[in-house]
């Protein structure tokens, strides 16, 4: 049904159906019985976690660039006249 064309709308729905039933099968099946633990401890993983969130979101910002690109073509062409100069003198 999948690779059908008058049936596709149907077999997207099944096979996101299954795995959605997959998914919910298997969180369903996990155990999670936490441990007793200390203050300091606690304080611990609370901070991680929120210095990886905010690592995280900080990722997700849209990069801008603060410097502006230089301008000066005829410096860099100089600079590297000059480096040019020095390499074949020293060779």
């Amino acid at each position: 049904m999948l690779f059908a064309g008058s049936y596709k709308r149907w077999a997207n729905l099944l096979v996101w159906a299954s795995l959605a039933a997959l998914f919910v099968g298997i969180i369903n099946s996990v155990r999670m019985s936490f441990m007793p633990t200390t203050l300091w401890q606690l304080g611990v993983y609370v901070v991680m976690i929120a210095a990886g969130g905010g690592l995280m979101f900080k990722g997700l910002n849209r990069y801008e660039e603060k410097i502006p690109a230089p301008d000066n073509t005829a410096d860099l062409r100089r600079e590297l006249d000059e480096l040019r100069r020095s390499i074949n003198r020293d060779s």
